[in-house]
């Protein structure tokens, strides 16, 4: 059912075209409608057999799944550059086996100058080394020996090519793999364990002597990402500009589905909202409206959807314009909410997350109890992501609001417990915890007065320590003690800070 649901409406339009020209019975067309039409597992089984009683369901599911991947792989072969070029090749054999050799080798021609282009050097090589095999077969008819060693020199010159770009993708995927799983950096202990990666792909670049754009936009990727993860927004937001500037020079790199330039424009937006430049996130969020028109695959067009949703949310609520932040919910609301299993994981945290953080700041307590409750229900689906624990402090301001004061000491020790795992405590996570404690007593002048003394106080040291600000881009955690103290809304406070 989700490869169906999957589906965009150009690929299913070519399923039916697909479905029309075949002969015979086609339950596996009925099938799909049924999936179509948002039945639920059980509703389709029953439906389907009511129909076709002596059919066997299973084999009719195995149909429909191989008649489909026919015609995606089809699709693909259009859309996509690797199965272009694996498909030239695979061409190429065919016309080998039957000794039509010229032939073959054009083949295998289109296939060497398409993988230069898109600078994809392991088809490349394998292209090259298809090439000197038939060449071989043939007792290498037609051609000279310095032809030869020329095509053989080829195969090693791109090999260092490929080898350089492995070397530095390597480094950027261990470097997004800890920004995935652990987070931004919270101090300057864990941005030292950085080091040994920075370290590793400055040596890398200076010892490659090929400058291409495949090594350029890993190179660039590697450094904004890790300036992001370090704290240091401006080199971010710098590196990432570049990196936009590198796609748009070389649009024919921008391949389908486009991951890394999405990656570049998610990167400066994240910068940009941990920097609080609100006013400057419009700009590229539509550059990810101009991806979501292009007829990219169903299940990118609606990840990217969703992180517009996400992005044009965090302007709204952190500016303090709930009411823009309700009507975005509202457009978006059919579209993610009833597809949120097809979203990445990270994306489905942030979505309930920001749902919850709304219901809380509008008074919707109901609404937030409702979204934190799939949060925590999720067992340990959502455990590993770096957001759970942004969704485990907002927990506790939800049972605050609920008044179910003896949830929070065992909260708060759990939640203690796994900080020291992860080895650092952030001021303002210590500042939440006393506060939460003493919510109950807020009604209390002196109390409230004492607290809002240690809140000023404190701001101050989480003002001048740039990794505070990557706690509070999720939940402003400050803004909203202030609000309760100083007996005033939170979203004025909010106006007042980011506008």
């Amino acid at each position: 059912m989700i490869l169906t649901e999957s589906l965009s409406k150009a690929e299913k339009r070519y399923f039916r075209l697909f479905a029309n020209i075949q002969s015979g019975d086609k339950k596996y067309v009925y099938l799909f409608d049924l999936i179509e039409a948002k039945n639920t597992v059980d509703a389709v089984y029953a439906q389907f057999c009511k129909k076709y009683s002596n059919a066997n369901f299973n084999m009719a599911v195995k149909h429909l799944y191989h008649t489909i991947m026919d015609c995606l792989i089809y699709l693909h072969r259009k859309q996509d550059v690797q199965t272009k070029i694996f498909a030239l090749i695979s061409e190429a054999d065919i016309l080998h086996e039957r000794a039509l050799f010229d032939e073959a080798l054009e083949r295998l021609n289109k296939a060497k100058k398409t993988a230069l282009t898109y600078e994809i050097y392991s088809l490349s090589l394998l292209a090259r080394s298809t090439e000197l095999k038939y060449l071989n077969a043939t007792n290498f008819k037609n051609i000279s020996e310095r032809q030869l060693i020329s095509k053989q020199m080829k195969i090693i010159e791109e090999t260092k090519y490929s080898r350089s770009s492995n070397l530095h993708s390597q480094l950027y995927d261990i470097l997004k793999h800890r920004l995935f799983y652990k987070g931004y950096a919270g101090s300057e202990k864990q941005k030292e364990s950085l080091n040994d990666l920075i370290l590793s792909e400055l040596n890398i670049v200076a010892n490659n002597s090929y400058k291409g754009f495949e090594t350029q936009k890993l190179h660039l990727l590697f450094q904004s990402t890790y300036y992001l993860d370090s704290g240091n927004y401006k080199m971010a937001i710098r590196f990432y500009r570049t990196l936009i500037d590198l796609f748009e020079e070389n649009k024919h790199m921008i391949l389908n589905p486009p991951i890394y330039y999405l990656q570049a424009v998610t990167g400066i937006l994240n910068s940009l909202k941990i920097a609080s430049l609100y006013k400057e996130m419009p700009f590229f969020i539509n550059k990810l409206k101009k991806l979501e028109q292009n007829a990219y695959p169903a299940y990118f067009i609606l990840n990217v959807r969703a992180l517009i949703f996400l992005y044009e949310f965090s302007c709204s609520f952190n500016t303090g314009n709930f009411i823009a932040a309700i009507d975005l919910i509202a457009k978006y609301d059919e579209d993610l909410l009833k597809n949120m299993s097809l979203l990445r994981l990270d994306i489905q945290l942030d979505l309930l997350i920001n749902m919850t953080i709304l219901g809380i700041a509008t008074g919707n307590i109901k609404n937030a109890r409702k979204h934190m409750k799939t949060i925590m229900s999720s067992g340990k689906l959502f455990y590993v992501l770096p957001a759970y624990r942004y969704a485990r402090l907002i927990n506790l301001i939800l049972q605050a609001e609920l008044e179910n004061y003896d949830f929070f000491e065992n909260e708060i020790k759990s939640i203690k417990r796994n900080i020291r795992y992860e080895k650092h405590l952030y001021i303002t996570e210590k500042l939440l915890f006393k506060f939460i404690q003493n919510y109950y007593l807020l009604n209390d002048r002196k109390v409230r007065e004492k607290l809002h003394r240690q809140l000023e106080k404190e701001i101050i040291k989480i003002k001048q320590n740039k990794y505070e600000r990557q706690l509070l881009v999720v939940f402003d955690f400050i803004s909203w003690m202030q609000s309760k103290l100083g007996n005033r809304k939170f979203n004025e406070i909010l106006s007042e800070k980011n506008c």
